[in-house]
């Protein structure tokens, strides 16, 4: 009996040790990115629907741009959003913001803008759009450059946050 006994004893042993093995690889192999039923999925974030509300954005500036309304303008910016134009300090907050697009208008006058936006990318705390723009005046284009906005998410809904241009336009020379 004692020979019947080792030879079950010796395979228990091995089937043991298979079973601990195969278990060993299974989870060693298991996914890691795979989730229970009880774990909720986070969705990629929509980067074709931040650039649709982009360019909804976009529009609505030009329009804004087109009728002087710097106080709208302002509104389209985060409460502690920066403007950096060419040739001039950045203006800071919503009262700067309308207050450098106000001086703006008052020495230009009715501008034509009509801006592009050439790449997005972000996620859900920022957004990050690369573009071109052209400002005409009387049907006359007066500039063409490009501008980087950073957005970001305030009361629900996708602001600029940082605000950057310059011109594709060689400078102008002193005195003219």
């Amino acid at each position: 009996m004692s020979t019947q006994k080792n030879v079950f004893m010796k395979q228990l042993l091995t089937t043991l040790v298979v079973l601990f093995i195969s278990s060993a690889l299974f989870i060693g192999c298991n996914d890691k990115t795979t989730t229970s039923t009880n774990e909720e999925i986070k969705p990629t974030f929509d980067i074709p629907g931040a650039k649709k509300i982009i360019d909804s954005t976009n529009a609505a500036f030009s329009a804004l741009v087109a009728k002087g309304d710097s106080a709208g303008l302002a509104a389209l910016y985060t409460t502690d959003a920066k403007v950096m134009m060419p040739n001039m300090p950045s203006a800071s907050g919503r009262s700067q913001i309308q207050s450098g697009f106000g001086g703006m208008f008052a020495a230009m006058g009715p501008i034509d803008l009509r801006l592009t936006a050439v790449d997005v990318w972000g996620n859900d705390d920022m957004v990050i759009e690369e573009g071109t723009y052209i400002m005409s005046k009387e049907g006359k284009e007066i500039d063409r450059g490009k501008y980087i906005v950073l957005w970001k998410m305030e009361d629900g809904q996708w602001k600029l946050f940082r605000d950057i241009f310059n011109s594709d336009n060689p400078p102008v020379p002193p005195g003219k």
